[in-house]
């Protein structure tokens, strides 16, 4: 066994693929590259070399939307899609009490400690979205096994071949309308698994104005931050 060294700006990632593919990692520009077992080093250079223009376009897009600043203030949460001041009382909760005429949040937490804010995130997700979710599959027709929510990477949510729904805690942080979206697309996978033409009928058919947080999810959806 050895280890393939790569310049140290690219992960390569080995899986059971069909063919390579990229991604750049949002958070330091770090070229994503996943590639099927077979493919040897000398290939996957010379693919992330061939694609170098769609790269630098790519990181061009992510340090744009970076400049926007969306981002969080010190003593602030950004909590769906609005800017909250955070009152920290001692023996206050940790999800504490919103105050959403007032933007204002009072809770125990400390908003510079980064696993507090994941963790108050996580509290808020699985008090709203259960309900959210009961409601909107009981509305459209959609039978779901169970609910899973914790903090990830990349992906905003998924569903198992069994009806299983995943979703990401920071979803928290974006607007109504995407949280609205990212339930429906998920809920959707329970009767369309693939990304086909009936899965986006079906999408558009509970969530006309899907198209619009599709939008942030690639823009500002990319670049927020816990």
């Amino acid at each position: 066994m050895y280890m393939e060294l790569f310049p140290p700006e690219i992960e390569i990632i080995r899986k059971r693929v069909k063919r390579m593919t990229l991604r750049i990692r949002t958070e330091d520009e770090c070229v994503i590259c996943t590639i099927p077992w077979y493919v040897s080093k000398a290939e996957t250079l010379e693919f992330i070399h061939k694609n170098k223009p769609w790269i630098e376009k790519q990181k061009q897009k992510i340090r744009q939307l970076r400049a926007m600043h969306i981002h969080r203030e010190k003593g602030m949460l950004l909590y769906m899609g609005e800017s909250y001041r955070v009152i920290a009382v001692e023996h206050a909760t940790m999800p504490g009490i919103i105050n959403q005429e007032e933007k204002i949040i009072i809770s125990s937490i400390n908003t510079e400690d980064e696993s507090q804010r994941k963790e108050w995130y996580t509290l808020q997700a699985h008090s709203i979205l259960p309900p959210i979710i009961d409601e909107q599959a009981r509305l459209h027709g959609f039978a779901y096994k169970k609910i899973t929510i914790k903090h990830q990477k990349s992906k905003w949510g998924s569903c198992s071949v069994d009806g299983s729904l995943n979703f990401n805690a920071k979803m928290m942080i974006t607007p109504e309308h995407v949280i609205h979206y990212l339930i429906i697309h998920e809920l959707a996978h329970t009767r369309e698994f693939h990304h086909g033409e009936k899965f986006w009928k079906l999408v558009e058919s509970c969530c006309p104005d899907y198209l619009e947080a599709e939008k942030y999810l690639r823009t500002m959806g990319r670049v927020i931050e816990i």
